[in-house]
């Protein structure tokens, strides 16, 4: 038995579940609002408060009989349908609103899961315009093969409108085949864990130990000396073994921190391709389904880093055309490519020859001189100002130009650009190394940047604006700054090619 196809014509409601989520939402606006206010509840609980105790449980209960009543009404005042090849949203409790999105506009749809919506199965949906700060409408819940559906339907309509022409969608069913590109395997998992960035991690664990250590010193300091006062003649004996057990423990828990998250995040990611875009599917608790249409896509960028590269792999990025930085939770990251699977995305993507094969195009020198002096010669200096006095031990500060010169050595040796009639590829890196490809039609604007230093040195710097963001070239011939803006400009000008 064939499902039927819901009547997107008429108002609907989404699925009850939404009550839930939005429950939900209304809670963690509450939490990140008042948690002040739950500290106070907890420290006016240790000084024996009894009054402070019971005003803040009626507050509690107020709260909560809030959230679920505006969860109930914004349910019950919140319709949904689509109206001359157009989304509408009708919506508001005490000031009603309603959004209206024309199929043209429209850029991504994309589906989200949490635990709850994969319970019941149903998904959030999410659709976004070009211009918008954040998804221009969002459906908390709706049953996942009236999601579908309904996306489906959009995408269609969509077409007709662009290609005004019946004729030409009567093909689109062999444009909707997907062929699998990449996809996570168990193993993959463990090695994007291990080789993420585990600095970020302990940069965080830091942070929420500090952070929890000042609100709650006076109880850290009475646990710390009940439990262990037995150990205060070892601890004092030995002084470096706490810092190091602390180190040892800090790095542990930052690489379990790497992992579990590369887990939760990317479990069972898989992308897919057909003739209209890329499709992404990742995620263990959240799943997520995003979308990319082909002519959207803006930059391909592809990296490593030291432990990445032990393993072959590279992070790949593909972003689209987004006027705000909240459109580019719709930008797709892959944190498990091989270099084949990369090749088989740029050759999906983009159909014309890449640039690897033209000639590196190398920074200035100078770039190599100026970099030094701020972050190796002025901090020697400096270093050097405020511990002459402390003699031979002041000779530590050497260590600073030889590792900065070392490091702007690796930056300025992988610094480059490449250029051909279709692409610019732009590389950089310092211990690993990234490459970052656009079409050159897509490129809405260039301008070239001088300071008083390059002006000097009849240098350079380029900056190419998309509509995913900028690419920089910095520090080159000014002649050869001005070759490039008015070749860009000239590919720009001559392309006929749309890709909005």
């Amino acid at each position: 038995m064939e499902n039927k196809i819901p009547d997107f014509s008429k108002p609907s409601r989404q699925s009850s579940v939404a009550i839930g989520i939005i429950l939900i939402k209304f809670i963690k606006i509450t939490f990140r609002t008042f948690w002040p206010v739950l500290i106070s509840f907890f420290i006016g609980r240790k000084t024996g408060g009894s009054n402070f105790e019971s005003v803040i449980g009626y507050v509690a209960i107020g709260i909560a009989a809030l959230n679920l009543g505006g969860s109930i009404m914004t349910y019950f005042r919140f319709y949904f349908h689509i109206d001359k090849n157009a989304m509408v949203i009708d919506k508001g409790i005490l000031k009603r609103s309603k959004v209206n999105i024309p199929f043209e506009r429209i850029q991504t749809i994309n589906f989200k899961q949490n635990i709850l919506h994969r319970i019941f199965n149903v998904v959030s949906l999410e659709i976004d315009t070009a211009g918008a700060k954040k998804s221009e409408i969002s459906i908390d819940a709706l049953k996942k093969e009236d999601a579908e559906a309904l996306r489906d339907f959009i995408i269609s309509e969509k077409e007709l409108l662009i290609n005004d022409s019946p004729a030409a969608v009567e093909v689109e069913p062999e444009n909707l085949l997907e062929e699998e590109i990449l996809h996570l395997t168990p193993m993959d998992l463990i090695k994007v864990g291990i080789s993420q960035n585990h600095l970020r991690s302990m940069a965080l664990i830091f942070a929420f130990v500090f952070t929890t250590f000042n609100e709650s010193s006076d109880l850290i300091s009475d646990f710390i000396a009940d439990k262990f006062e037995q150990y205060e003649s070892t601890m004092v004996n030995n002084a470096f073994l706490p810092i190091l057990l602390l180190i040892i423990a800090v790095l542990i828990i930052s690489f379990l921190f790497s992992l579990i998250n590369s887990i939760l995040k990317f479990y069972e990611l898989n992308l897919s391709i057909n003739k209209t875009g890329l499709k992404l599917i990742r995620g263990l608790l959240n799943r997520e389904e995003i979308t990319i249409s082909k002519n959207k896509i803006q930059i391909i960028s592809w990296s490593t880093n030291p432990l990445r590269k032990m393993f072959s792999m590279f992070t790949m990025k593909i972003t689209q055309a987004s006027s705000t930085e909240a459109n580019k939770k719709s930008n797709i990251t892959l944190p498990g490519s091989y270099q084949h699977q990369i090749d088989k995305i740029l050759k999906a993507v983009f159909s014309e020859e890449q640039p690897d094969y033209e000639p590196e195009h190398k920074l200035s020198k100078l770039l190599k001189l100026r970099l030094f002096l701020f972050f190796g010669v002025i901090p020697l200096i400096i270093g050097a100002a405020v511990f002459y006095s402390e003699g031979v031990q002041a000779l530590a500060l050497l260590i600073i130009p030889i590792v900065s010169w070392l490091i702007i050595g690796l930056y300025h040796k992988k610094r480059s650009f490449q250029v051909n009639y279709e692409f610019l590829k732009n590389n950089t890196g310092i211990f690993g190394r990234t490459h970052e490809l656009s079409q050159l039609h897509k490129i809405q604007a260039v301008r070239i940047k001088q300071s008083w230093y390059q002006k000097r040195k009849k240098l350079a710097t380029v900056l190419l604006f998309t509509a995913a963001g900028q690419l920089k070239i910095p520090f080159i011939e000014l002649d050869k700054a001005n070759q490039l803006e008015n070749f860009i400009l000239y590919r720009v000008e001559s392309d006929k090619r749309e890709w909005m």
